[in-house]
């Protein structure tokens, strides 16, 4: 390497240093965005073209919100106990009831009333578990489930990690790093296991597997933050193979194709996928000349990305399609306009207000990627 190139290299690195410890992270909001858009396409079923299909992966979609959100969380957590030398538990329950009850409720509230006045006959006890974030474990074990409901899976995923999340970190460092590497690690060798032993898949065994199965994904951002917080990341070599790095993660994410349901090949790939994505995150939080950059930090992506929560929310009532809905709430493309409009109606008239709540009890000033967050 020529001494300017490596002195240019040497000063990128500097760069992403500084953008970890001044809490500046770009193109996040930009994966969001990304994340969102594949998410409605799946939901909206444009094409049965299994190129369409292929491109437009919602599962793929949401396994990147989950990596952003253990990511950014635990990025959160980690600079409050840099700071002050703890987490404080009330502020960081606080902060996750502000930032997901307010508009996850109105949502459910809005699905009763329309359950009364339409007569979609929904089970009471789906807006029960939906309002406890229990909407996962039906959901995978392909038991009957409610369509306007039936999205409250991933947040039920989080919202149980999240429970014993804080106490682990506030306990110490070591022993949370060993939690989530536990988690990353040991479903694939127990998944072996099962299949060696021809262990039965059922009962809590089931619910376990399917728990941490799902967790992995969290725990791989988890992961990440704490390698940059620690500052064992080679930023020079993630910033000579930027480029080409992230086509190639990007190929291999599409190629072995990620897979929602519970199954040993699915653990395996999903975990693969979920650590490339780790990488195109931690690639891309300092700016440089390179079209994947430029396209994460583009004003319409960040903005989709800004909304993304208030979307996924709003969306599974005009994607799904009931017919005994008005037509024009759920017919393409008068459905996503009235996607869109809900979305900016709900996060600027409604969210925001407690989005401003929810800083007050942030002991950690943040701005860039992590400001709004839907973390």
């Amino acid at each position: 390497m020529v001494p300017g190139n490596k002195q240019a290299l040497q000063n990128k690195s500097q760069l992403v240093s500084t953008a970890v410890d001044e809490k500046y992270y770009p193109s996040l909001n930009g994966l969001r965005g990304v994340s969102i858009i594949m998410v409605l396409m799946a939901h909206l079923h444009l094409s049965r073209n299994p190129v369409y299909s292929f491109c437009f992966n919602g599962a793929l979609g949401v396994d990147i919100f989950f990596v952003l959100s253990g990511f950014l969380i635990t990025s959160i957590c980690l600079r409050e106990y840099k700071l002050t030398g703890g987490v404080s538990l009330k502020n960081f329950y606080l902060r996750r009831i502000l930032r997901i009850i307010p508009v996850a409720y109105l949502y459910i509230i809005l699905i009763i009333a329309l359950n009364i006045l339409f007569h979609l006959q929904i089970p009471y006890f789906q807006f029960i578990n939906a309002s406890l974030f229990l909407m996962n474990s039906g959901f995978f074990q392909k038991h009957t489930y409610t369509q306007e409901l039936v999205h409250y899976w991933s947040l039920s995923v989080e919202e149980q990690f999240y429970i014993i999340f804080p106490f682990i970190l506030k306990r110490s460092f070591k022993v949370f790093f060993i939690y989530t590497l536990v988690i990353v690690t040991v479903l694939p060798v127990f998944c072996g296991f099962q299949v060696l032993l021809n262990i039965p898949d059922n009962g809590f065994l089931y619910l376990l597997t399917r728990l941490l199965f799902k967790f992995q994904a969290i725990a791989v951002g988890c992961l990440l933050a704490m390698f940059v917080y620690k500052k064992q990341l080679d930023y020079k070599w993630l910033l000579s193979y930027k480029t080409t790095g992230n086509l190639v993660a990007i190929f291999i994410i599409f190629f072995i194709q990620y897979d929602q349901f519970y199954s040993i090949k699915a653990v395996y790939t999903n975990l693969t996928i979920s650590v490339l994505i780790a990488y195109i995150i931690i690639s891309n939080i300092v700016a440089s000349p390179t079209v994947i950059f430029r396209l994460l930090n583009s004003r319409v992506l960040s903005f989709i990305g800004l909304l993304s929560y208030s979307i996924y929310i709003w969306q599974q009532v005009f994607t799904y399609g009931n017919p005994k809905l008005p037509w024009y709430l759920i017919t393409f493309p008068y459905n996503l306009i009235f996607i869109m409009i809900v979305s900016c109606l709900s996060y600027f008239l409604f969210e925001r207000y407690f989005l401003s709540l929810k800083y007050k009890f942030s002991k950690v000033k943040t701005w860039g990627g992590l400001v709004e967050t839907n973390e």
